[in-house]
């Protein structure tokens, strides 16, 4: 995978990306947030009628079949919508949706649970930030032990720990909170 130089905003000038050429297309993205909706639903063990009757809206029930299957887009109203009936955080969902996609997700938002930062000690480049999470973790912060860290700040870390901001993203991604239902 060749590394090519970008100019981007807000991270200083320029940076090195190991971005591949490949496009977020509506078709790779309709499909990946249509597998991930219908996960959650059979996971719930609902069918797609037990889905509409808790959504509270008129929607037949081929046509959450064509959101599954990627076939529809969904608007923002209707995929909140229909996060809220399963139950999951549309943004945690997205988020998923978009990794398992193949898109950038290092422009996202990186979410770490610092507990698991901690407990990990097989990673030496990441040391500096083990001790980071664990003195926040015994600062006593109400956040629980997750933070969000933007895009911006990644890259900061990233150039702490001698790494590049995807190859911190990646590492870091692997310390995301594990949803349970």
């Amino acid at each position: 995978m060749a590394a090519r130089s970008m100019r981007s905003k807000g991270y200083g000038g320029d940076a090195v990306s190991d971005h591949q050429d490949r496009a977020l297309t509506n078709t790779n993205l309709n499909r990946s947030v249509g597998q991930r909706l219908r996960a959650v639903r059979e996971e719930l063990g609902w069918s797609r009628a037990q889905l509409v009757a808790k959504l509270g809206v008129e929607m037949h029930v081929q046509t959450i079949g064509t959101y599954e299957s990627g076939h529809r887009q969904l608007t923002i109203a209707r995929y909140v919508a229909l996060c809220e009936a399963l139950g999951v955080p549309a943004p945690e969902l997205l988020a998923e949706a978009i990794r398992r996609a193949e898109v950038d997700a290092h422009f996202l938002v990186c979410t770490v649970d610092l507990r698991r930062l901690v407990a990990a000690s097989d990673d030496p480049v990441l040391e500096p930030l083990r001790r980071w999470a664990r003195n926040r973790l015994e600062s006593g912060s109400d956040d629980g032990g997750i933070v969000h860290l933007e895009p911006e700040s990644v890259a900061e870390l990233a150039v702490f720990c001698g790494l590049t901001h995807v190859g911190l993203f990646r590492r870091l991604a692997t310390y995301a909170p594990v949803r349970s239902l």
